[in-house]
């Protein structure tokens, strides 16, 4: 935390770097577009180039997701590379593989599994719910995790009635977390029918229902890491303005674009293409490193995007503004942030 704290409020940097390993998914989840952008997956040379500038600029986590990293056979050797480099390492997994792979990964401290409820798993993925639950009942029951695993949840007109339910299995299962966020419309998906996805009006009653309830049985002891702060923000329907998600999270595709924001979606540059990989026999350290060049050189538009920015409510970027913002229940679940 202290080596976090210091790149954030000092050096104002992000923490944690969130890397496209591949392209291609085995679901069709109808709120995600990322999927939709199949094409050559980085090699593994690229990524190994990617973890080395991301170390060098500072960055002390390393987050494999998007669209599914256990579809490549190599993860294990990127997660174990990463951890070379001195790296916390995460995975996001829609959890279908989970079980088949489970033992490969060692090298994985933290492990994220998209999950929404036992009928709304299968309407909003395609996903059969006992598949994806075998698959954490063996992660967690296993002594395969370095830490507890997380389950996490969108909430959506689909699922409010099999939220609270999730959180109640989330403890009773024992060595597994949750985590909350509600369902976001991104605008440039448009194809995609979000009225039968979204909150209606006739649901927010039941909405502000779940969402009292998911803050009573936090105050109970249930593992959700959500703050209460946030979570009366999203029940009140609040939008979390001036945003730290600069300070907290990088994002880089499998072209291996940098981004530092999932709504904006805009790439502010190639991390390959900028940097020159020559190593200095005086200090180790790469010579023009693509992301430190692209971040100093983006200082302005970044500023002008959150400046511009309507709000969102994001639990990753909500939850680092909190705790920028010296809100202490938010450290609470910093180790997933």
């Amino acid at each position: 935390m202290a080596k976090s704290a210091w790149q954030m409020k000092v050096r104002r940097r992000p923490v944690t770097i969130s890397h496209s390993v591949n392209s291609g998914c085995n679901l069709r989840c109808a709120f995600c577009d990322e999927w939709k952008k199949d094409s050559k997956d980085p090699s593994f040379e690229d990524i190994c180039k990617i973890i080395d500038l991301a170390a060098d600029f500072g960055i002390g986590s390393y987050n494999a997701w998007s669209t599914e990293p256990l579809l490549r056979k190599d993860l294990p050797e990127i997660m174990k590379y990463a951890k070379s480099k001195g790296m916390k390492t995460f995975m996001i997994t829609n959890g279908l593989l989970l079980k088949k792979r489970i033992h490969e990964l060692k090298d994985v401290d933290y492990i994220s599994v998209s999950v929404d409820g036992p009928t709304s798993t299968r309407e909003i993925r395609g996903a059969d719910y006992e598949t994806i639950i075998e698959g954490i009942r063996c992660a967690s029951e296993g002594g395969f995790l370095n830490q507890p695993l997380l389950m996490n949840c969108v909430i959506s007109g689909k699922n409010l009635n099999e939220v609270a339910d999730l959180l109640r299995f989330a403890k009773e299962l024992g060595n597994v977390k949750m985590a909350v966020e509600p369902l976001y419309t991104f605008k440039r998906m448009g194809d995609t029918d979000w009225n039968d996805l979204i909150i209606t009006d006739e649901q927010k009653p039941e909405f502000i229902s779940l969402m009292n309830e998911l803050i009573e049985l936090k105050k109970q002891g249930y593992p959700l890491i959500n703050s209460k702060t946030y979570l009366k923000q999203i029940r009140d329907g609040k939008l979390i303005r001036n945003c730290r998600v600069d300070r907290g999270i990088l994002a880089v595709d499998h072209h291996n674009d940098l981004y530092n924001c999932r709504i904006h979606n805009k790439p502010l540059g190639n991390v390959i293409e900028e940097s020159v990989f020559d190593v200095s026999q005086e200090d180790g350290e790469i010579k023009k490193n693509g992301i430190t060049k692209i971040w100093n050189r983006t200082k302005k538009e970044r500023k002008e995007i959150i400046q511009n920015c309507e709000g969102c409510q994001f639990f990753g970027y909500a939850e680092l503004t909190l705790m920028n913002n010296y809100n202490i229940e938010s450290f609470y679940g910093y180790e997933w942030l």
